[in-house]
This record gives C-alpha cells, structure tokens and sequence, in this order.
C-alpha cells in the first residue's frame, strides 16, 4: 500500500519523475523526502518532549531528540541533493553527483554526536533514578507515534529505491531506528509505572546504542561511493553484454568503472580479430562505446586487443594454460594471449591473468612464478612476460 501511495504522490509532486538518471529529478525526490520528514519530525518531536517533560522520562525526552535529529539529518538531505545536482564546472569537471554520499556521511556524523550525548544522561538516569509518571493517553498518543513514523520510513526507503540512492535509504534507516526506539520507550514507560523505575534510564541507554549503530550503519555505506566502491555483478555483466553483442567484439576484460553520482565513466578491453584493419578496428570501438552509453547511460572508452590466432603454437599454448588454471583454483581467466617469435629460443609468450581478490602480493609472486615454470615445461626457452590483472579491473 506504501508503495502505491508513494507512486502517487511522485507522480503528481516531481515534475518529469520517471527520468530517475537526471540530477534535477533527483533533486526533486530529496527534496519531496526530505520536507515531509521534516514537517513530520518537527510535530512529533513537540509531542515527545512535552509528555516526555510531564513524566520526567529520559527515555522519552532522549527518544524525542533522537526525532528533533531526524529534521536536522533531513535538511542535510536537501541541502545534499541540491548541491549533487548543480552541473559540472572548472573545479569538478565530473560534477558533484557525490555530494549525496557526502550528506550521508553527515548525517551519521550528526547521529553519533547525538547518541553520545543520550547515552551519558541515560547512565546518569540509571544510576539515579526518577519517578515517572505518565497516563494511559499519553502512552497511546506516543504510541501512536510509532505507526506515523513506520509509514515515514517504509516512504523514504521507497523513494530511496526508485532513484537508487543510498542518502534516501540512510534517512530511512534513521527513521526505523527512531521507531524501534520509541518502542522501547512505551516498553520502559510502562514498566516504570509498575515501580520498575531504572527500565526508564535502561531504555535510554539502548535507545542511545541504537542511535549509534545507526550512525555506524550510515558511515559505512557512505564512505564506500567516496573512496571508488567496487561495481555490482550486475553491472559488470551488462556492460559485458553490451560490448559483446556487437559483431566482431570476440571477448571483454579489464573493465573498470568509476562512479561520480550521476556520472559514470566505463573503460574496457575489447578483443578483436588482428586480420582487421586499423580503421575498421576504430570503427568497431566507437560502436562498441555507443551501445554502452545507449544501454547504460555511460561515458564509455574502449581499448582494441587484436587476437592473432595464427601462430603455429597458438592453440597449443592455449590449452597448456587452460589446464594450469584449472588446477589453480586461485586463478579465474586469462586473456590477451600472444606468442611473439616463431622459434622457442627465440619466442616470448604475453598474456594477462585474473586472480581472486584476496589473494595477496606474495601469492601473486607464486601464481606467476608457477605459471612461468609450467609454460617452459612444455615449451623449453620459451619466455614468459604475465600480467595480474589489478583488483580495479574486472573481467566476467
């Protein structure tokens, strides 16, 4: 039901939102989730503090500045979107589509402040405990603050998902964590009224704990778009789509991909018949970057890797590696395969191979220098030049 209410609501408040790749429409989704959390957050914070006030409940008023925190993450949201969408200029060529990751990360900044100083007067309150009193209306009412701000969550995190935006869900994230705290809080407010009154600070200790694994929660997702994130399988395997399906492209590796929010740079290795010649090779790269931008809205570069075949050794060579990577089971692919001389006195062989990603420095060294062994054992004086493939690069 959310889901279709928030359909609606899009439709009717963003202007061209079906077009979820523009900075602009993005914008407008942030800005939609972030005024509604704030109108939202501001009344609900009002009616905590004062029945929180009334009863003399940490917990309560702890719970009501954890919602008075969720406005001021929501105008974080806004300011971040706004930023995000300003075009590119000389100082940021590739724009400021990061700028959301950034909101994020202060949004976790401003969580973990806020649930350092709800945990220290909750461990005051535990161990000094006051008397709490409060009616059976105000524990309906805060109650009833519960479900207000579950459906506030269940909107941010569908908007979060119809731009894929990790800001959007953070905010959503914090308000589920407000709604386990608040229910909590009812749990300790009426366990107080039955004398039971260290549950009260108790409770603002874990709601305070809450609030600091979200902060933590909110950090970790953010700082990975700002250090170079890996991309999805998904991704990998489009762009691997895409480039093959243009004919003559007989195989893809080394892709690497960097993301700038709203801008993604794609680069790749295209393998292609060597018989072809240079301007055909060129031609068969722009088309190659034309279905990557087309399919996936990328701003693509694609290296040509001619293949010879031809070499008397060649399928020889190919199937002596073959059988090494299949005893490895440390080594995934191998790729840009060439034997460059016609004698093995003479003649070197080039290839490039993929490793797992954990595999450390010196573990290369040894897949190397295994692979480098085996090669001679069949092909005597043979030289070796392999490549790992680096961790930044993909090869499906």
């Amino acid at each position: 039901m959310i889901e279709r209410l928030t359909q609606t609501i899009v439709s009717r408040f963003i202007r061209d939102h079906e077009h979820t790749d523009d900075l602009k429409v993005r914008a407008r989704y942030g800005q939609l989730e972030g005024w509604a959390s704030i109108v939202t957050n501001t009344v609900l914070f009002a009616v905590k503090l004062v029945i929180g006030i009334q009863a003399r409940s940490v917990a309560l008023i702890a719970d009501a500045a954890h919602t008075f925190a969720d406005s001021a993450t929501s105008v974080v949201i806004i300011i971040g979107f706004r930023v995000a969408s300003t075009p590119s200029d000389r100082e940021h060529p590739f724009g400021h589509g990061r700028m959301e990751a950034v909101a994020s990360l202060v949004v976790s900044v401003l969580l973990f402040v806020g649930g350092v100083e709800l945990l220290k007067h909750s461990v005051i309150q535990t161990m000094k405990p006051t008397v709490t009193s409060v009616s059976n209306a105000a524990v309906a009412i805060v109650s009833v603050t519960i479900v207000i701000k579950e459906l506030l969550a269940r909107f941010a995190f569908t908007l979060g998902r119809m731009i894929d935006s990790r800001a959007l869900e953070a905010d959503a994230l914090h308000h589920r964590s407000d709604v386990l705290a608040t229910a909590l809080v009812v749990a300790a407010l009426l366990a107080s009224r039955a004398g039971l009154t260290w549950v009260d600070g108790a409770g603002g200790i874990v709601v305070s704990l809450m609030i600091l694994w979200c902060a933590y929660a909110v950090a970790r997702d953010a700082i990975g778009p700002l250090l170079g994130e890996a991309p999805t399988p998904e991704l990998l395997r489009d762009i691997r789509s895409a480039a093959l399906g243009i004919d003559g492209v007989q195989g893809v590796h080394d892709i690497i991909v960097h993301n700038y929010g709203g801008t993604r740079l794609v680069s790749l290795h295209a393998e292609v018949s060597a018989e072809r010649s240079a301007a055909e090779l060129h031609e068969l790269a722009e088309l190659v970057e034309g279905e990557l931008e087309g399919k996936l809205g990328a701003h693509p570069v694609v290296h040509i890797d001619p293949i010879c075949t031809a070499h008397p050794d060649y399928q020889r060579m190919w199937d002596v590696l073959q059988k090494i990577m299949d005893d490895d089971g440390r080594v995934h692919a191998f790729h840009d395969l060439r034997i460059i001389g016609r004698s093995d006195g003479q003649a070197k062989v080039v290839f490039d191979i993929v490793l797992d990603n954990d595999t450390d420095r010196q573990e290369t060294h040894d897949v190397i220098h295994a692979f480098d062994e085996q090669v001679r054992q069949h092909f005597p004086g043979m030289k070796t030049i392999i490549r790992a493939e680096p961790r930044y690069t993909y090869t499906v």
